[in-house]
């Protein structure tokens, strides 16, 4: 097969083959020119050779008529013989002429040589006749006269060779010779111009169309191809374009192909970190293998001690022992292990080359008797540590596995890893946060029976000393009065303290329960503001108090609004240093009555307010400032508001006072009442 050949090539092949043709058009020209120059000087040679010979001709025809004309005068013989000699001379003169003379000329010689034959025959017949007699001079006479014609025929003819000849016969043959040349170099001209018509008709056709591949392949036309023709340069252009296309197009089907895998496993990535338990974090793993991957076994190991616990990876019998299943143990760990420490999975190809030999036999045999051909291996963790590892083979050892498949895996392994360590943080969590509340519960069970256990001696101990205070016991001096009294105060805030603490435990088991009936809330302020009064009387601070008489009926616990009463009020006086004042003030506004205790002490930091309800907190400048208190107060206000279908809020500056605020439905309102 001829080897095509390029543009290059072609176009100095071109450029040659041109310049071999101009040279020949020039040789075949100036070939013709001097063949022409020759044709014409050999023309004009035989036009006077002709000019000689009729001259000859007609002068040996006059020396005969002369000849005849003077053996009729004088009857010499010797003029007969000159008259018979000039006549042979003439008839090779015009045997010369006839052979010189072309097809132009020849009829007039023809035409001479009649009449010269003519007046011989004329001269012949009057030679023969009587000397002197009448027809002798009639012969004569017509013989002369012949030649007067003769002559007149030898003229024009010698004319005609003298000025008419090279016009009439020797245009003719320049026709020719101008007409050639210009048929050959109409032939240079037109020849290379047809050649370049065709050669770019040939080289811009599948240019064109490999341009206009090029085109669409840019608008997106997928499918479009070049068409490989023209020379070998243009043919190489065409086909390296489709190359690249169809590499194109198998990259752009790897991409979609990888594009479509990831979006598989970003939402199986999704599923499996929604689940916080082991065994569903694996069944969803598995699930999204048997969705986006092609494999015809997988399976899921978790790693447990030095023993990898190996399942068969089939979501539709989760649990089933099918196939193979079962437990890996030393090396094979260890070589998962140094799997995982690389961070790259593990392909085999064909498990019965030689390649496969590094996988531990207890791995490996059970693969070979199930008829897997090739295997990808991928192990998972946390950190340095190997959790397990995720398996799947191919019976066919024609289906290779491609990077993004192999990619896929690897993102999933990972996101099993995580979601694993996830879940065993959370099961731990869960385990810390049973015992906790377990502990929560001893604590508040403790709590509860030790307030109980307080309560019985303590009340005993009030008892007695109010007893011993009133003088039931024998008269009390000043000193052991004012000892007394210090004993009352402790005692009660003992108890007060004791019964926060009971509340609490009852909070924190369910047992502080609001039993909800209409309350006139005016009396409730009345009573509690009769009790805090005296405090703050003795502490030099003012005390105002703003409650109408009546129509404030809520829907409450009484003892346990009473009791919020008195922690808020409490409260208020305990922070408010000497000079200050505490206000009390009760509303009805939108359907709700409105409690505001304010106070002008010692106020909360801003820092510490978001901790205000929690259990056992106490602001910073109250610890600083040495003030007493359990941090019980607040939490369990809030349980009470909570328990009333109310609102709590709180507003405070340090160093400028705080305002209490309570907002709890009227009577009459469609609140649902209920255990808090």
């Amino acid at each position: 097969m001829r080897e095509p050949r390029s543009i290059i090539f072609y176009a100095w092949a071109g450029l040659t083959a041109q310049s071999v043709l101009a040279v020949t058009m020039i040789v075949f020209v100036l070939a013709g020119a001097a063949r022409q120059r020759d044709a014409m000087a050999s023309f004009h040679g035989r036009v006077q050779a002709v000019q000689a010979a009729n001259l000859v001709m007609l002068a040996d025809f006059l020396e005969a008529q002369h000849a005849a004309r003077g053996y009729q005068a004088t009857g010499d013989a010797g003029l007969l013989r000159a008259y018979h000699s000039e006549q042979g001379q003439f008839r090779q003169a015009l045997s010369q002429a006839r052979r010189l003379a072309w097809s132009g000329v020849l009829g007039a010689v023809q035409t001479e040589e009649r009449s010269a034959r003519l007046a011989f025959l004329a001269d012949d017949q009057a030679a023969a006749a009587p000397a002197g007699s009448a027809g002798a001079a009639r012969l004569y006479a017509r013989a002369s006269a012949i030649t007067g014609a003769f002559t007149g025929q030898a003229a024009r003819l010698q004319r005609y060779l003298a000025h008419g000849a090279v016009t009439a016969e020797g245009q003719p043959l320049l026709g020719v010779g101008l007409g050639w040349s210009a048929a050959i170099l109409a032939a240079g001209l037109l020849l290379p111009m047809i050649a370049m018509a065709a050669g770019l008709g040939w080289v811009s056709g599948p240019l064109q169309a490999a341009m206009t591949a090029v085109r669409g392949r840019a608008l997106g036309d997928s499918e479009v191809r070049a068409f490989a023709g023209g020379p070998a340069d243009v043919r190489d252009v065409a086909t390296s374009f489709n190359l690249l296309a169809d590499e194109s197009d198998r990259d752009r089907s790897r991409e979609q192909n990888r594009a479509r895998l990831q979006a598989g496993i970003r939402r199986a990535s999704m599923r499996i970190h929604e689940h916080l338990r082991g065994h569903v974090i694996l069944k969803e793993a598995v699930i999204a293998v048997r969705e986006h991957l092609v494999a015809d076994f997988v399976w899921v190991g978790v790693v447990s001690g030095d023993r990898l616990n190996v399942a068969r990876g089939d979501p539709n019998a989760w649990g089933q022992v099918t196939d193979y299943a079962g437990e890996l143990t030393g090396d094979s760990v260890e070589w998962i292990r140094g799997i995982y420490r690389h961070r790259t999975s593990y392909l085999v190809p064909d498990l019965r080359d030689s390649a496969a030999e590094d996988i531990p036999a207890e791995a490996r045999k059970p693969l070979l008797d199930l008829g897997a051909a090739s295997l990808l291996l991928t192990a998972f963790g946390a950190g340095q540590e190997l959790l397990g590892c995720l398996a799947l083979a191919r019976a066919d050892a024609n289906h290779p596995w491609t990077q993004p498949e192999i990619e896929a895996v690897e993102s999933l392994a990972g996101d099993i890893g995580r979601a694993l360590e996830h879940a065993r943080l959370y099961e731990s969590e869960e385990r810390l946060v049973a015992e906790l509340k377990t502990l929560d519960r001893a604590k508040t069970s403790f709590l509860a029976s030790a307030s109980h256990d307080l309560r019985t001696p303590l009340t005993s101990i009030i008892g007695y000393v109010e007893l011993m205070a009133d003088g039931d016991a024998g008269q009390v001096s000043p000193a052991q009065a004012k000892m007394l009294d210090a004993m009352s105060r402790n005692s009660r805030r003992l108890t007060k303290m004791i019964e926060d603490m009971l509340t609490i435990s009852k909070i924190e088991l369910g047992a502080f329960t609001s039993r909800l009936r209409p309350v006139d809330l005016a009396g409730l302020v009345q009573a509690a503001t009769d009790v805090i009064r005296p405090t703050a009387l003795r502490g030099g601070i003012g005390f105002e108090v703003s409650c109408p008489g009546h129509g404030l009926v809520v829907d409450g616990d009484a003892e346990q609004l009473d009791r919020l009463l008195e922690n808020l009020l409490s409260n208020a006086v305990k922070y408010t240093p000497r000079g200050g004042r505490v206000g009390l003030a009760v509303t009805a506004a939108d359907d709700q009555a409105v409690l505001t205790v304010a106070d002008t002490g010692i106020g909360i930091p801003k820092a510490d307010q978001a901790s205000l309800f929690t259990r056992f907190f106490r602001a910073s400048n109250a610890v600083a400032a040495e003030i007493q208190g359990s941090g019980l107060g607040l939490s369990i206000v809030r349980t009470i508001v909570t328990n009333h279908h109310g609102e709590l809020s709180v507003e405070s500056a340090q160093d400028q006072g705080t305002t209490v605020t309570v907002r709890i439905p009227l009577h009459g309102d469609d609140q649902a009442a209920g255990p808090g």
